[in-house]
């Protein structure tokens, strides 16, 4: 565990069916490098529920998810959601609908 700033900071391994992943928690979100974008995963007490956003590497905001009752779940759809994102990208098309 270190600190960065202000912010703690600790490294976790999780990972479903034998598949570990390094995730980083910061102040309660699990980040996640994937494909070239980072993915926060948080849960959200207005919502009630685990809300996922994914970011460009420049920190630009591509979309924030609605609300998934199990966290594991919202770390499927932003997984998938990078890679339709990406598909669309090669395709070379401009918009992309989820």
């Amino acid at each position: 565990m270190g600190t960065v700033g202000v912010l703690l900071v600790k490294r976790v391994s999780r990972g479903s069916r034998g598949v570990q992943r390094d995730f980083r928690e910061v102040q309660g979100e699990m980040i996640e490098q994937y494909r070239g974008y980072e993915i926060k995963v948080y849960w959200s007490n207005i919502d009630l529920g685990y809300v996922f956003c994914v970011f460009s590497m420049d920190g630009e905001g591509i979309m924030e998810s609605g609300t998934y009752f199990y966290e594991e779940n919202a770390w499927m759809g932003a997984r998938e959601t990078v890679d339709r994102y990406i598909e669309v990208k090669e395709r070379g098309l401009d918009r992309w609908t989820i």
